[in-house]
């Protein structure tokens, strides 16, 4: 194979791959957007937990203390359970 024939070879397999990837639908490392709905309950639910009291001065709170822990444990209840799907109804309006 001579060398413009490579270089040929290889321009075409280039710019081929490129057309290949940019074909495919791109999709976020974070899934799907929230709504505001769901931001918001999700901050509400947040709260309900006692996780904000821990965030009140400039300080990061100890996150590995024992209070926090279970704050953060009744947090992701109720982020996983039926209470998520709750708060996002009613901070919809329905």
């Amino acid at each position: 194979m001579t060398n413009l024939k490579k270089k040929l070879f290889a321009a075409v397999l280039l710019a081929t791959t490129a057309m290949a990837v940019s074909a495919q639908p791109h999709t976020s490392v974070f899934g799907e957007p929230k709504t505001r709905a769901e931001v918001r309950a999700d901050l509400e639910l947040w709260k309900k937990a006692g996780l904000d009291k821990f965030w009140a001065g400039e300080s990061t709170p100890d996150t590995f203390s024992r209070e926090y822990r279970s704050a953060y444990a009744e947090y992701v209840r109720l982020r996983s359970g039926p209470e998520y799907n709750a708060e996002v109804q009613r901070q919809s309006g329905l």
